[in-house]
């Protein structure tokens, strides 16, 4: 069961719902709507939990005004002439261009990201059709670029994956199993080529240390010195490598 209740933040009401549970800890979670959730063991008290809340009133609205910004940002693509898409950490107008027949398929030249599609498609499908033409594509060129980058990381830390597969998650860039196979989310196309080594740099090292420890970050930055910088990027950057 859960309740709403809510506090004041320099004359702001700032709602929470409430909802018990058997954890052990008060948890605060804002989602990515903005909506404030609060998780409470049965035997805490309700001033307790209020005034928990109240103390992480700051890193609550922080959090609020980021995801309302995230929302103000986000763009409801129409797959049309002249929307910008990322490639390589660039951002290119987008073309269609009618042909007679085929499929549809993706052209980069000039500066310009040109989808050829079929005069006869019917306009409720263009939309889906562009869309999945330029993923396509997309993968195809991930798939071309990271060949070579791997090669050259392994050859550098000495650790080379079993095998090689391209994603397409919403939260990772990039995963190792015990297995030694390595998931790398397409997405990262639309990077910079720097971020794209990190990634890679980052699994990589997952080869030969499994966890997030120190030994594994020294790891990382004998690699790559200025990945802490495309952590920073990659957070503040990474909802923009999309093409929803």
């Amino acid at each position: 069961m859960k309740t709403e209740y809510y506090f004041e933040n320099h004359g702001n009401k700032i709602y929470y719902t409430l909802r018990r549970t058997r954890r052990k800890t008060i948890g605060i979670i804002v989602d990515k709507s903005g909506e404030v959730r609060v998780h409470a063991p049965f035997f805490v008290s309700k001033k307790l939990i209020f005034d928990v809340v109240k103390e992480k009133a700051d890193w609550i609205v922080k959090k609020i005004n980021e995801t309302e910004q995230i929302r103000l940002n986000s763009v409801s693509r129409r797959f049309d002439s002249g929307e910008g898409f990322l490639y390589l950490g660039c951002e290119y107008p987008l073309e269609i261009v009618e042909k007679d027949s085929g499929k549809p398929e993706v052209i980069f030249q000039d500066n310009i990201l040109a989808v050829r599609i079929s005069r006869d498609l019917p306009a409720e499908s263009r939309e889906q059709a562009v869309k999945e033409a330029l993923m396509l594509w997309y993968r195809q060129r991930f798939a071309e670029i990271i060949g070579e980058r791997i090669e050259k990381y392994s050859k550098k830390l000495h650790a080379s994956p079993c095998k090689i597969v391209i994603k397409n998650q919403k939260t990772r860039w990039g995963s190792c199993s015990k297995k030694g196979n390595i998931n790398l989310n397409w997405r990262l196309i639309m990077a910079p080529v720097y971020i794209i080594d990190y990634v890679i740099v980052h699994e990589l090292c997952h080869l030969k240390v499994m966890n997030h420890s120190k030994d594994f970050w020294n790891l990382v930055e004998s690699i790559f010195p200025n990945y802490r910088e495309c952590r920073k990027w990659l957070k503040e950057n990474g909802r923009k490598l999309t093409i929803n």
